[in-house]
């Protein structure tokens, strides 16, 4: 048995997280993970976050483990990280680890996704596992909206035996992500975190989650909306209905040549 480590690429996408970047890069290196690379989705960012990834690339301190993807425009989250999942697959990954730029998805959680991927397939930075918080500024309401899109309406329409099928803090398995067929998903928004979550139940791959505080963003404007998340309960019932006729054996078992 090869005592490589695994090769580890973290997809942060972007859309005007100038303030945000300088400061989740670093902390993502400090951690020393071995074989860690950072590829960043940028949507034609107007405030110049593309520009900045590129000027931090350039430093040798991050030798080549840090790379732009620039898209031309802004195109939804969903389609953003499926085109950074295939090129983190092209780049050779073993596990590819999904989270948001802003730092409500804390790096330190990170080791524990690491450590729990030897067990499961995807691994969950769960607010509502059990040990799981969101921050303290929230809400009664958005506490609530919430807690009930989670714990009640998805997992009641869905049949998904998780906590926190919206949260989009994750480790994936590289033959987890080529077996779902990423070409086969076609969420836009944040719903995209559900359609992954139940074309993984539905394939039976092992969903585990690990308990993480979500500190709402202390730089730049959040993209939620309540707009946003009406659309995406709406979009469940269209989830169920695109896939509830998969099972184990249609896994794709072939790497992506697009």
């Amino acid at each position: 048995m090869s005592n490589t480590p695994p090769k580890v690429v973290v997809v942060l996408p972007t859309y005007n997280e100038r303030e945000n970047i300088p400061r989740i890069v670093p902390a993502l290196f400090a951690l020393e993970i071995p074989n860690l690379r950072v590829l960043v989705v940028d949507d034609n960012s107007p405030d110049g976050t593309g520009q900045i990834v590129e000027d931090l690339a350039h430093e040798s301190i991050y030798n080549g483990r840090l790379a732009l993807l620039r898209r031309a425009k802004k195109q939804g989250l969903g389609p953003a990280y499926i085109e950074g999942f295939k090129y983190a697959l092209a780049l050779g990954a073993d596990l590819v680890i999904q989270m948001d730029a802003d730092l409500s998805h804390q790096p330190k959680y990170i080791p524990q996704l690491l450590e729990q991927a030897r067990l499961f397939d995807i691994v969950i930075g769960s607010r509502y596992a059990a040990g799981g918080s969101v921050d303290s500024g929230w809400g009664p309401l958005r506490k609530l909206l919430s807690w009930w899109a989670n714990r009640l309406y998805t997992p009641a329409i869905l049949g998904l035996p998780i906590r926190d099928a919206t949260g989009g803090f994750r480790i994936y398995q590289r033959d987890c992500l080529i077996g779902m067929d990423l070409n086969k998903v076609k969420a836009n928004g944040y719903v995209f975190m559900v359609e992954l979550a139940y074309v993984a139940h539905r394939l039976a791959y092992r969903i585990g989650e690990i308990p993480i505080h979500f500190p709402d963003r202390q730089h730049g404007a959040s993209k939620m909306s309540s707009a946003i998340a009406l659309e995406a309960a709406l979009r469940v019932w269209q989830i169920r209905f695109r896939h509830r006729l998969l099972k184990p054996a249609n896994r794709r078992s072939s790497d992506y040549a697009d």
